[in-house]
């Protein structure tokens, strides 16, 4: 690839994103409103004790978590059965994952129209993946933070569940690069896949 071609791509990447990212903040409520009982699946799979409602809330994604079991939050403490508790990101927040995905996607240089529908095909499970690695345990993420928090109120440790230190990675960056070696990683697949 030459200097012009790469210069190219990078503007077309540019376009992209700036398209999808316009897309995300005027209707990027919609894309998650679809993407809601997938989030609620994959927050009740990862959790253990929680039966979860998700809700567009204004520009916020919410969770309701309501406890079908006992949550031990310390030795003497703990959520009793029946109580919901809740936690939010922006609707934004939720988009940038998403944004990213298909930035990479929609910018490989596909060679043919058959390459391009494989890319669109392998998109959705992409999408699914990051969508499942994402939100879900956020908000799961932000109810832990609230229970490790009241354990250290109470001059106590508890240990840090997987949610919140897989919570706490995307936080630190994972969030970006997650849906980028995703999307790499599916266009690599495609073109393996339509190699003659």
């Amino acid at each position: 690839m030459n200097n012009k071609a790469i210069g190219l791509l990078a503007a077309k990447g540019l376009v992209i994103w700036l398209a999808l990212s316009l897309a995300g903040f005027f209707a990027g409520d919609k894309l998650i409103n679809t993407l809601l009982p997938f989030y609620e699946t994959v927050t009740e799979s990862a959790s253990n004790g929680y039966i979860a409602n998700i809700k567009i809330v204004e520009d916020d994604v919410v969770f309701y978590a309501t406890a079908f079991t006992a949550q031990p939050i310390t030795p003497e403490r703990s959520l009793p059965a029946g109580s919901t508790i809740q936690s939010s990101i922006s609707v934004l927040h939720a988009l940038v994952p998403i944004v990213i995905l298909f930035t990479v996607i929609l910018t490989w240089p596909a060679n043919c129209l058959k390459q391009r529908l494989y890319l669109l095909a392998i998109s959705i499970p992409a999408l699914l993946f990051i969508s499942a690695t994402s939100v879900p345990i956020q908000l799961l993420g932000q109810l832990e933070i609230g229970f490790q928090n009241a354990a250290h109120q109470a001059g106590l440790s508890r240990d840090e569940p997987f949610v919140l230190t897989w919570m706490l990675l995307t936080e630190g960056g994972g969030r970006w690069l997650l849906p980028a070696l995703t999307g790499l990683a599916s266009c690599a697949l495609v073109v393996k896949l339509t190699k003659p």
